[in-house]
């Protein structure tokens, strides 16, 4: 009997239905020259609900493939005259609409050295005649289950490209806005001179500054701010402590009832989160600098007379958290030739792949080193040495200087 001599075992055990009840059954191309096989192939696969197409040459099954795109397999005799099962896998592989169709082929010859070449030019599977039902048909389940799950796999790629592109887009969004959040100019004053360097780890981060003239340019602010956290959500707190400050800016020129004002703002907007930082005002005419600081790293006040660096520390805690703090100031003379440099933790915290700090005793040195350059070059000094000491470290947190010399 021509069926019992090519296949054997005929009971359908195992079969893979379609992954969901309203999905359709997997369609199959079926390949031979053999019309008897074709007929027995096609009569078992439709028994098990198979859809079913067959082609008696390899030209025939390419017109089949173009007309019929839900084809999710193809089994494919190797050896038929004119086109052979392994001329159709080549151009089946070569092109771009079918190179990922499994391609189970299927031969007379058991010759190992005839599977390897098959198997060479993209083959999924080879089986020899005669061939056991059960195991063709589990051989073509383990496929279209393959075929499925790269499905699904794609699918959900180009879905979670799709929130990606999304996000990414957010993110721009965020940075623009971030970025508009930050002074555009400095207070025109002859005698001072601003600078400023603004580096975050992500598109959007937690760090902020501002500058502001007050009393007609009698009194020049310096506020420098770092968020907890990174991305979109400190940039939101970011932008709250933007508004809380020029809120409250305008009130005093005493830094330390601006910090207050901030703070009693902050802590019935913000929950759970808080913010460093530092507020100094100049005075242009007295030449005294108050600060009041919370919870941020020191103001360095580089003296032109004596070459050193003072640390100028704030002892209050951070903004937006204790609802009950009263921020104080203090104030220091400054003299012509001298500058101060405020800046976020993450300019002394970068550290290497060693673990090593670059530390505040760097960031003091470079102050000290070349003191009569410009602001601009000493943050252009500052950034070149940071970057160069973490080498391709990454930086783990946001970084932000601001410069301002004291002309005579």
């Amino acid at each position: 009997d021509k069926r019992t001599s090519i296949l054997t075992g005929m009971t359908p055990t195992g079969i893979p239905g379609p992954a969901h009840a309203d999905e359709p059954m997997p369609c199959l191309l079926v390949v031979d020259d053999d019309l008897d096989i074709l007929r027995v192939v096609r009569f078992y696969l439709n028994k098990l609900h198979y859809k079913v197409v067959v082609a008696s040459s390899g030209k025939e099954a390419l017109c089949l493939l173009r007309d019929n795109p839900d084809i999710e397999l193809v089994l494919s005799d190797v050896m038929m005259p004119e086109m052979s099962g392994l001329d159709l896998l080549k151009i089946l592989r070569q092109s771009d609409e079918w190179s990922d169709l499994p391609i189970i082929l299927i031969s007379a010859d058991s010759e190992s050295s005839k599977k390897v070449v098959g198997l060479n030019l993209g083959a999924d599977d080879f089986i020899t005649k005669p061939f056991n039902f059960d195991e063709l048909m589990a051989r073509v389940g383990n496929h279209l289950r393959l075929r499925r799950l790269q499905k699904q796999l794609v699918l959900a790629n180009t879905k979670l490209t799709q929130q990606n592109e999304r996000m990414s887009e957010n993110l721009e969004a965020a940075r623009r806005a971030q970025m508009a959040l930050l002074p555009d100019q400095f207070p025109e004053n002859e005698h001072l001179r601003f600078g400023f360097r603004y580096l975050p780890v992500q598109r959007v981060g937690g760090d902020f500054f501002d500058t502001i003239s007050l009393h007609e340019g009698r009194y020049i602010g310096l506020f420098v701010a770092d968020v907890c956290g990174h991305g979109i959500a400190a940039a939101f707190v970011t932008a709250m402590t933007k508004i809380t400050f020029r809120n409250a800016c305008f009130l005093s020129a005493d830094p330390a009832t601006v910090m207050s004002s901030m703070n009693r703002e902050l802590t019935q907007t913000l929950k759970g989160s808080y913010v460093t930082a530092f507020y100094a005002v100049y005075d242009t005419e007295t030449h005294t600098l108050a600060y009041s600081g919370g919870g941020h790293p020191p103001l360095f006040l580089w003296r032109s007379q004596s070459q050193t660096v003072e640390e100028l520390h704030s002892q209050e805690t951070f903004l937006g958290f204790f609802d009950n703090i009263t921020y104080s100031a203090d104030s220091v003379q400054v003299s012509p030739g001298d500058r101060l440099l405020l800046y976020t933790d993450g300019l002394f915290e970068a550290h290497n792949a060693e673990e090593q700090d670059f530390g505040l005793h760097r960031v003091k040195d470079l102050m000290a080193e070349q003191p009569e350059r410009p602001i601009e070059s000493l943050l252009d000094d500052m950034v070149r040495r940071v970057t160069s000491f973490v080498k391709k470290n990454p930086l783990e947190d946001d970084i932000t200087i601001v410069g301002l010399d004291v002309l005579s």
